[in-house]
């Protein structure tokens, strides 16, 4: 078990139920969340697609290595998310 910081940036209007559908991935991959801080909603710096406006949530979490690349790619097909990041964190 490693520990990771994922980054997200949600798509505006549906971020309650991205928020959950994020949760709900993790714990289907067997990762533990640790805690989560919700940064609000900021201009981003480049649109992304049509969005010139992102929530950023960042969810410390802990959990296999072999799962953190099928998290990515769940991550890539829900259109809600506009972007992640997913670092390990030391420890």
């Amino acid at each position: 078990m490693r520990n990771y910081e994922i980054t997200n940036i949600l798509r505006e209007g549906n971020v309650e139920e991205t928020k959950s559908a994020v949760k709900e991935l993790l714990s289907k991959y067997n990762f533990t969340i640790q805690g989560e801080e919700d940064w609000g909603s900021k201009r981003l710096w480049h649109p992304v697609g049509q969005n010139e406006q992102g929530h950023f949530i960042l969810t410390k979490c802990s959990g296999s290595p072999a799962e953190v690349i099928k998290i990515e790619h769940e991550f890539k097909l829900n259109a809600n998310i506009l972007k992640t990041l997913v670092i390990r964190a030391n420890g």
